[in-house]
């Protein structure tokens, strides 16, 4: 991919001599949902932490938006500040952007990969039981679509709390400002990259990928349930996994210093291993 792609906003922070870590947020939110990792690991890593192209300050056309797209975006960041020995961090949507990403690009950038509470694909199918909690179909699918569509204030209300583990919400401060996030975004792109999501389909390539992965997933997620990471710790090569067991969708925001010491010693030691 040439640098000329779709540029996006980047955040960075950390030393500029460390590591490259680079996050990939979920869907609706932006590269700001990073800020406790960012204040926990500056001091041994450098932080990339993008907008991906249609969330925060990385505006685009909903009609050139696609989890392709966004991987091309990543491909070109990359390329434009020379990162190399990366560790790609994905959570939700944007595990699927790093899928993609290294299923396309492989230009020898990213040397390990994190994966926070996603699955290789949406939609259940008759041989596929590990989409999206409660038997996610093309109907579902459907409706979804139609309501985001229709009403976003109303649909992204209805969706803040499910990021979460019922038992443990945030802050209400944090949870309030995470709602006032999603709810600034543009429908139109939401729903083009919603469509795009559910069309994925990553189980091949997960089963090839031949990268060291660490694999981390909330005990109380709302959205897909423990058998998502133990089938993709089954597919992935030496893939290691672990439960953040207070966490639903998000344990970087709901156990912050968990997530941040199995990243930072997974991260550190796949540097060892390389030198």
């Amino acid at each position: 991919m040439q640098p000329s792609a779709p540029a996006m906003h980047l955040r960075q922070a950390g030393l500029a001599t460390g590591r490259p870590l680079v996050f990939l947020h979920g869907w609706s939110v932006h590269g700001g949902f990073y800020a406790p990792q960012q204040a926990a690991l500056g001091n041994r890593f450098r932080l990339l932490m993008p907008d991906l192209p249609g969330h925060g300050q990385s505006h685009a056309d909903a009609e050139t938006l696609s989890i392709a797209s966004l991987a091309d975006a990543l491909a070109a960041m990359l390329a434009v500040h020379d990162i190399r020995d990366a560790v790609l961090v994905g959570w939700s949507m944007g595990a699927m952007v790093a899928f993609d990403y290294l299923g396309r690009h492989n230009d020898g950038r990213v040397s390990a990969l994190v994966v926070e509470d996603m699955t290789a694909r949406l939609m259940h199918e008759p041989d596929w039981p590990h989409g999206l909690r409660g038997g996610f179909d093309a109907q579902q699918n459907a409706l979804v679509l139609a309501a985001m569509r229709a009403d976003w204030a109303g649909f992204s209300a209805a969706f803040l709390p499910r990021m979460f583990a019922h038992d443990h919400m945030p802050d209400p401060a944090l949870k309030t400002w995470i709602g006032n996030e999603i709810a600034h975004n543009d429908p139109a792109a939401m729903a083009a990259l919603w469509a795009s999501m559910a069309q994925q389909d990553y189980r091949a390539a997960l089963a090839a990928l031949k990268l060291p992965t660490l694999l981390l997933y909330g005990g109380e997620s709302q959205l897909y349930d423990p058998g998502v990471s133990a089938w993709m710790q089954a597919t992935i090569a030496g893939a290691e996994r672990h439960c953040l067991a207070r966490s639903g969708h998000a344990p970087h925001l709901e156990q912050p210093e968990d997530f941040n010491a199995l990243l930072a010693d997974f991260a550190t030691r796949r540097l060892k291993a390389t030198a």
